[in-house]
């Protein structure tokens, strides 16, 4: 029962999946909470406690546009910005300092990229808090069931 260790693990398993995945390598800041690469923060993280049961958050940015944080102070950090997963990329192709095995990624488009981040996520999430996670793909008709009522061709045209 740590909170700290708890937060601490939520962005190893965010610095993991990056190194991982996309060969980038991300760090935390003293005082700060957040996976970030050099002054830029890529994932946020925040959590609510209520009877030691956690609710948490967790915002990686992978293909976010970032034009409106030029107008905000994201967190309140000042002398910092935000950056995403597909801006490093970008950056990083840019500059020709791709790391081995990245280069396929680039002919990604936003869905791949998100689609990759998220399996990369689950994975390390999975193996930092020693769980096991099962994916099940669910039809169309067992929603319906579950939520009482399904939409039709007819009730979307009322």
């Amino acid at each position: 029962m740590d909170l700290h260790w708890y937060l601490r693990t939520l962005e190893e398993v965010v610095i993991i999946a990056l190194s991982s995945t996309f060969s980038i390598q991300t760090s935390r800041l003293e005082g700060l909470t957040g996976v970030w690469v050099g002054n830029q923060k890529v994932a946020a993280l925040g959590i609510r406690v209520a009877h030691w049961i956690t609710y948490h958050g967790l915002a990686v940015n992978v293909t976010t546009d970032l034009t409106p944080f030029k107008w905000i102070i994201p967190c309140g950090i000042r002398d910092r910005r935000v950056g995403s997963i597909m801006g490093l990329l970008i950056d990083a192709r840019s500059q020709s300092c791709l790391a081995h095995g990245t280069a396929v990624l680039h002919n990604l488009d936003d869905a791949g990229i998100i689609h990759i981040t998220h399996r990369s996520l689950i994975q390390q999430f999975s193996r930092a808090f020693q769980i096991e996670f099962h994916h099940k793909t669910i039809s169309a008709p067992i929603l319906c069931e579950r939520k009482g009522k399904c939409l039709t061709k007819e009730t979307q045209q009322n």
